[in-house]
């Protein structure tokens, strides 16, 4: 009875370890965060206008004009944090569309549902723009061909000019100066 017991449990903690291992890579090819504090945002928004407490028989409700651009809001942003997970090629557009509703919230829905709904749209919707998709070559992140000198094949030129020494005049060991460029020698 205890040796099926314990295969049970190793086979359990395998398909666990599997399903975790299998949740990380997905998370990893998305701008996963900026889709969870979107929908936080929405959830946020969507929930003061049509909520009420009751505290005894005294009754608080924020049930304004509110509740139409509150459920407008939050189903939009709901779209845009599902897209962040399933489409993330929408990540840009997507993104803006959440930071600008993010700040629209502010005076339409209860000052951004007290501003908690509009901190956390922004900085979902940030997340979302800033994300981009990298692919890992190597174990440690660099490639053999990288790694022995060899530049990677379909490599982009980076973004930021390098300084290059200037090559056009060259000292001679005499202490004359020589153009290699023609020009005045």
């Amino acid at each position: 009875m205890e040796k099926s017991t314990k295969v049970l449990r190793g086979n359990t903690r395998a398909r666990l370890s599997t399903v975790r291992r299998a949740f990380r890579s997905w998370r990893r090819t998305r701008p996963f965060w900026g889709g969870v504090f979107t929908l936080g945002a929405a959830l946020l928004l969507l929930y003061p206008p049509y909520a009420s407490l009751e505290f005894g028989d005294i009754q608080i409700a924020l049930r304004t004009t509110a509740g139409i651009t509150g459920l407008v809001i939050g189903m939009v942003l709901i779209a845009a944090g599902t897209s962040f997970w399933f489409r993330p090629e929408w990540r840009i557009p997507a993104g803006v569309v959440t930071l600008v509703l993010s700040v629209v919230a502010i005076v339409t829905v209860n000052l951004g549902s007290l501003l908690t709904g509009t901190l956390s749209g922004l900085v979902g919707g940030a997340l979302a723009i800033a994300w981009s998709p990298r692919q890992r070559p190597g174990k440690h992140g660099t490639d053999r061909a990288s790694a022995s000198g060899r530049a990677r094949e379909g490599a982009k030129p980076s973004p930021v000019p390098r300084e290059r020494p200037n090559h056009s005049r060259q000292e001679v060991p005499t202490g004359e100066t020589v153009g290699t460029e023609g020009g005045e020698a």
